[in-house]
């Protein structure tokens, strides 16, 4: 198949620009989330601190007497009496020495040595002059007030750290999907714009190349047959008849044109009725088998019977034009296959061609009116195509070979099609 390349003019759109906006401030979400995460759970550690340094404070200012402090019996009657006001958050109460002598306690004693995981321990010295009193006693030096606090009573830090995590990624998911919604909003919004200017264009050059072509075909005509007449006259061997040739067929080849913008401008009414596609494409291969001997080309066309409903002089005439593009671009040797396939209630017919396929050039482009890579092409044969095919409630695309080359997919529905 035939290929060329076209400029497409599409609208500037600073899709960049969004993108990367919508990535700062998610940027920027996340990363006050990790901070305020970071900062949440500094503050979980210190308020249990702060609640650790208030149960020993209220402990250690109670605590009254010269010659008692330093009496671990009296500590441990000290501990008694405030256990149960504590007890909801603090796992043990304790007053150790410095060398790790547990000298008064209450609560759970193996957690005193082995907090584990689940505790937060406090620990402070006795008398800690932040709490206004320092003790004098010598016998005193050096006991501290160790305090096991539940972690889970700052759950609730924890949870609102979390909870801030959460929400922040909920927002940024948020941001990115409407930023994703508003692009791909308005990439269908300009390429609608774009369409509908497009389709502006074609109707007004529809309009004229209908005029055009009516007023041309007449004298075209009668150029021809008055040539034609010329040459029966002159004899075979006539020093003319190779420029009458030429004219013969320039003339036919703006016939062509001729017969292809009226086509493309005023699209006739689809036929549909019942018929056979394989004998269709026998057909068709009749038709081109000259050219494809000429050319050393072979086309390989399905077996058995195929019933479609659906309009034949279309079908023929868009296979004509798909067979006739793989054969001009098959190299000598090659081979065209057309295969069949079902999928749902839609037929596939797939023409593929050994040819140099597209070269990274875009498909859709071999599908606009007037675009063609042939030297004597009108561009408007695939452009007609698919304008049939979509009448028919089908479809023309074009993509590459898995075996090399070019396929053209010609998509039909056909709720009647037996297998």
């Amino acid at each position: 198949m035939t290929e060329s390349t076209r400029t497409r003019t599409k609208p500037a759109f600073p899709r960049g620009w969004v993108l990367a906006g919508a990535l700062l401030v998610s940027l920027a979400l996340l990363a006050n989330a990790v901070y305020t995460y970071l900062t949440l759970t500094r503050l979980r550690a210190q308020y249990l601190d702060n609640r650790g340094y208030e149960i020993a404070a209220a402990i250690d200012t109670q605590a009254r007497g010269s010659g008692r402090r330093n009496n671990p019996e009296y500590w441990q009657s000290m501990l008694d009496a405030h256990y149960e006001v504590y007890s909801g958050s603090a796992a043990f109460l304790a007053v150790v020495a410095p060398n790790g002598r547990v000298l008064a306690s209450v609560g759970d004693a193996g957690a005193i040595l082995d907090p584990g995981p689940d505790l937060f321990v406090f620990e402070e010295e006795l008398g800690h002059p932040r709490r206004g009193r320092r003790e004098p006693h010598p016998g005193m030096r050096g006991w501290k007030m160790r305090i096991g606090l539940y972690s889970s009573s700052a759950d609730f830090i924890r949870r609102l750290a979390l909870m801030q995590l959460a929400l922040a990624g909920a927002a940024v998911l948020i941001i990115l999907g409407l930023a994703f919604f508003l692009l791909r909003t308005l990439d269908r919004f300009l390429k609608l714009k774009a369409r509908e200017g497009e389709e502006a264009q074609l109707r007004a050059l529809g309009v004229m190349s209908a005029s055009l072509a009516h007023e041309i075909r007449n004298p075209l005509g009668a150029m021809k047959g008055l040539t034609q007449l010329a040459q029966e006259d002159l004899g075979p061997d006539h020093p003319a008849q190779e420029r009458l040739r030429t004219v013969v067929g320039e003339a036919a080849r703006l016939e062509r044109l001729v017969s292809d913008l009226l086509d493309f401008a005023r699209p006739r009414e689809p036929e549909v009725r019942e018929f056979d596609l394989v004998p269709l494409l026998g057909d068709l291969r009749g038709m081109l088998q000259p050219k494809l001997a000429a050319a050393g080309v072979t086309l390989e066309l399905p077996d058995g019977s195929v019933p479609l409903r659906s309009d034949p002089a279309g079908m023929r005439q868009v296979l004509l034009n798909v067979l006739l593009n793989a054969l001009e671009a098959s190299p000598s040797g090659g081979v065209i296959g057309v295969t069949l396939a079902r999928e749902g209630s839609f037929l596939e017919i797939r023409i593929d061609d050994a040819g140099p396929g597209f070269g990274g050039r875009d498909p859709e482009d071999l599908v606009r009116p007037f675009v063609t890579g042939k030297t004597r092409g009108t561009g408007l044969g695939l452009a007609v195509s698919r304008q049939i095919m979509e009448s028919l409630g089908g479809a023309l695309s074009l993509g590459s070979n898995p075996g090399g080359g070019a396929r053209c997919t010609l998509r039909l529905p056909d709720p009647g099609l037996r297998p």
